[in-house]
């Protein structure tokens, strides 16, 4: 029986760490850019295995900013996919009979889910109204909880630019929502 010593892999704790740190924030971006979250899990898992593919040494000190980038560009790439392919009709889709005993706890549900997804629709359209480069750097900050510089690397755009458009997103939210 021999002793041989565990080799550890750089790459193995890099991504380990980074599903650790990112991958719910990761999701739930990519669910805003992609609005489905079996997609959103394609492009993350597209992302963290490119990850394991980069050398460590090379994305380590800038780990959050590479990987919201892969990610978006991947989530990207996915639409830009999906804009070739057709897409079926509501009433082409059958659906599936509820599982839910309970009637009436099925109701409260559904009805705290429509208010919920009244307001949240609400909100996103007030969102996706804004400019493009406002909508991004507003996923980024607020979905994805990167900081300024994260979201200037991300977007290869300066600190400073960041945070005027935050600003001008906030002030154009404000005067919509008044």
């Amino acid at each position: 029986m021999s002793a041989s010593p565990r080799v550890i892999d750089p790459s193995a704790v890099l991504l380990r760490r980074a599903l650790s740190d990112f991958e719910v924030p990761l999701t739930r971006y990519a669910v805003s850019i992609l609005g489905d979250i079996e997609r959103s899990r394609d492009a993350v898992q597209d992302t963290f295995i490119k990850l394991y593919a980069q050398d460590p040494k090379k994305v380590e000190n800038k780990l959050k900013a590479w990987i919201f980038t892969v990610c978006r560009n991947r989530c990207y790439d996915i639409l830009k996919k999906e804009k070739r392919m057709k897409r079926l009709e509501g009433d082409e889709v059958h659906a599936l009979s509820s599982s839910i005993d309970d009637p009436a706890q099925s109701m409260a549900r559904a009805e705290d889910r429509a208010k919920l997804n009244s307001d949240l629709r609400k909100l996103l359209s007030m969102i996706e109204e804004l400019p493009a480069r406002q909508r991004e750097v507003m996923r980024l900050k607020f979905q994805a909880d990167l900081s300024y510089k994260e979201i200037g690397e991300t977007l290869e755009i300066t600190t400073s630019n960041v945070g005027f458009i935050v600003h001008s997103a906030f002030k154009k939210l404000r005067e919509a929502m008044n």
